[in-house]
């Protein structure tokens, strides 16, 4: 063996290795970036589920204080977790540098859109800015939406793992392919 076929041979042998290591690498970073997503996204169902109880609960004139103090509670414990995911924004001015570490700087707007549906459900008169809490909801999860780009995502998840998980349809889609899907329902 020459020493060309010996160069070679471990400039192949390297080749294998990097390929290797760059599959066994970006494999861990989607596997993490995907276990944080999860994370967020059961944060975020768990947060989205109290608000509509709070809206429902609001409808009904909040006929039962208790159930009132507890989901607001919840929605309370639910902000400070989110602190952990949506950590406060320092635009460089040491805006509350008194405050503890976790409470510095300015709230994150994804954490303020609940901190201020919390303040509306707390409200006696709550009930006369549910198009408020309507409002703030909806740009909390379009928010998350946005930083989450569950379309980019999708397109990544297909790559790695050769899987589709959507249809690109809509229900006119639906509906001009099959209209008669829906006869006994119109």
């Amino acid at each position: 063996m020459t020493a060309s076929d010996t160069l070679g041979l471990v400039s192949i042998l390297i080749s294998i290795c990097v390929f290797i290591y760059t599959y066994v690498t970006n494999t861990k970073k989607y596997e993490l970036t995907y276990q944080y997503r999860c994370e967020v996204l059961k944060w975020f169902d768990d947060t989205i589920h109290v608000l509509m109880r709070l809206k429902q609960e609001c409808k009904l004139g909040f006929s039962n204080q208790d159930l009132r103090n507890e989901l607001l509670a919840s929605l309370s414990a639910k902000i400070e977790m989110g602190r952990f995911y949506f950590p406060n924004v320092d635009k460089g001015d040491k805006f509350g540098k008194e405050k503890p570490f976790a409470y510095r700087n300015y709230r994150n707007l994804m954490l303020d859109f609940l901190v201020y549906a919390y303040n509306i459900y707390n409200r006696a008169d709550a009930v006369r800015y549910l198009k408020h809490a309507d409002l703030l909801q909806k740009e909390f999860t379009s928010l998350l939406f946005e930083t989450f780009n569950p379309t980019a995502f999708l397109k990544e998840t297909k790559k790695v793992t050769d899987r589709t998980f959507v249809k690109e349809l809509s229900f006119e889609d639906f509906l001009n392919e099959k209209p008669e899907a829906l006869k006994d329902y119109i």
